[in-house]
């Protein structure tokens, strides 16, 4: 069974973290990155969002399943990158605590503004946000009452202090990564995270970025390779299965543009809902935040 996890956040750079440390010889995963069991114990199934059958089908339901991921995995750590478990924290950590017992825990944390409007941008890319971003925003509320994937929950997913607050109570060894940090400096932060996790530094391929956001560039492109329509979830899928994920994500580039940057005004706006936590946040982590704040 996993001995540590990469616990969230959702949108902050843990794909990419998950495929950097997969290159350590003391580190190993299963294939499927995100398991999700233990965030979905009290998931209300199946999830109505658009597209959100595809991950419905994939997540890990049953604990003897979960175990039957890891049978043939043996190495100093072993892991799970979940990142779903941040958010889902009132459900995921005692399941964690009592299944896997108190693991080191890594926390990848971004601007709150930025990880929502990622988020957003994700589902835009795989054709299933059809709403501007402030449109979508104000609708977040309903789709969380009517059980949309909490890839929906834009502003609700980026409000990190009490669920970080809630993993430092209950675990001892907590690495929390600043995103824009990671970016920055990855060799260092990588340094960091095996120093963390006991095992020697190795030179890593740091290249490729995981799991951009942005726009398709035509609506063909959305619909073929989109996770609305059954056409694009299976060429989705089989492309998953038949080339590397890091090919794949170079490939991209022609099909998927970078996403607009956010106006000022937009930013200032949603700031207003996040200013508290991200004070909250800042005191309880001791860790200097001023570049997220307007």
């Amino acid at each position: 069974l996993p001995n540590f996890l990469i616990a969230g956040a959702t949108r902050s750079g843990t794909t990419s973290l998950y495929y950097y440390l997969k290159q350590h010889p003391e580190i190993d995963f299963p294939d499927l990155k995100e398991p999700r069991f233990f965030s979905s114990c009290n998931l209300n199934l199946p999830q109505q969002g658009p597209g959100d059958y595809t991950v419905d089908e994939k997540l890990i339901l049953n604990f003897e399943d979960y175990k039957r991921l890891y049978e043939n995995i043996n190495n100093k750590r072993v892991g799970d990158a979940s990142s779903e478990y941040l958010y889902h924290h009132l459900s995921s950590v005692p399941e964690i605590k009592d299944k896997l017992g108190n693991i080191p825990i890594i926390l990848i944390l971004r601007n709150p503004i930025e990880r929502a409007y990622s988020a957003y941008n994700n589902l835009v890319r795989d054709g299933r946000e059809t709403l501007t971003f402030d449109q979508a925003v104000s609708a977040e509320k309903g789709r969380i009452d009517n059980h949309f994937d909490m890839m929906w929950h834009y502003t609700a997913v980026s409000k990190y202090f009490e669920s970080i607050q809630h993993f430092l109570k209950e675990f001892e060894s907590v690495k929390i990564i600043i995103f824009e940090e990671f970016i920055l400096h990855k060799e260092s932060t990588l340094n960091d995270v095996f120093s963390f996790l006991g095992v020697d530094p190795i030179s890593t391929d740091t290249s490729v970025v995981y799991s951009k956001s942005g726009k398709p560039k035509s609506k063909l492109v959305a619909y073929v390779l989109g996770r609305n329509n059954s056409i694009g979830n299976y060429i989705r899928n089989f492309l998953f299965k038949v080339f590397k994920r890091g090919f794949l994500e170079k490939m991209s580039r022609f099909f998927v543009s970078d996403k607009d940057s956010l106006p000022m005004e937009m930013k200032k706006q949603l700031y207003k809902e996040f200013e508290t936590d991200i004070e909250n946040l800042e005191s309880l982590i001791n860790i200097n935040l001023s570049n997220w704040k307007i």
